[in-house]
């Protein structure tokens, strides 16, 4: 009882944080993609590369550049 109370409930907030996260970063970067750093960036048709940007953060760098972005608090 005590793992599916404590334990679970933690790491099921944790992980519902985190795909927030990912999520609205994907969206900002897929709706601006010069939000990407400009290195990323060479034509219009960069824009899916956010994904591959968003897949390779760190949790501490993608929790960073959400507050930047989205002007979000974790």
């Amino acid at each position: 009882m005590l793992h599916t109370q404590l334990y679970r409930h933690y790491s099921d907030a944790h992980e519902r944080k985190a795909r927030r996260i990912i999520d609205e970063l994907f969206h900002a970067f897929r709706q601006d993609p010069r939000l990407l750093p400009p290195q990323l960036i060479r034509s219009e048709s960069d824009a899916p590369r956010g994904g591959d940007y968003v897949a390779g953060m760190t949790d501490r760098y993608a929790i960073r550049e959400y507050a930047a972005v989205c002007g979000g608090e974790n």
